[in-house]
């Protein structure tokens, strides 16, 4: 049954990193009181893997610049919520642009800002 909701474990659209983190770290949990952990890679991959398109421009980045192999899962979910800040914040600064040149503002904005922090 934790194997199926692990699997089943989407990040939604509305919701935050830190809710979703608390979640896929609450099933890790309740799975290690029955003998089954999972490793930091699956966590790492499964987090990749469930995140919503807003996402997706992160994750491309992410993938090419970093070993997953040794990424640690409180490292990446610290710069999604990065991330994730940073999107909100150029979103509020961009209350009066056109959708469609405001998402790709809060993309470019935020794909910039990453390109260097590397």
């Amino acid at each position: 049954m934790l194997t199926t909701k692990f699997k089943a474990l989407r990040m939604q659209d509305l919701e935050n990193i830190g809710e979703f983190y608390a979640k896929l770290f609450d099933l890790s949990n309740q799975a290690f009181t029955f003998d089954k952990e999972y490793s930091n890679t699956k966590l790492v991959r499964k987090v990749l893997r469930s995140l919503p398109e807003r996402f997706s421009i992160r994750v491309v980045a992410i993938e090419e610049a970093k070993d997953l192999e040794c990424l640690k899962i409180d490292k990446l979910i610290g710069s999604l919520q990065t991330f994730e800040m940073n999107m909100n914040e150029v979103k509020c600064s961009n209350t009066k642009c056109d959708c469609n040149k405001g998402t790709s503002r809060i993309y470019y904005f935020a794909y910039s800002k990453f390109q260097r922090s590397l």
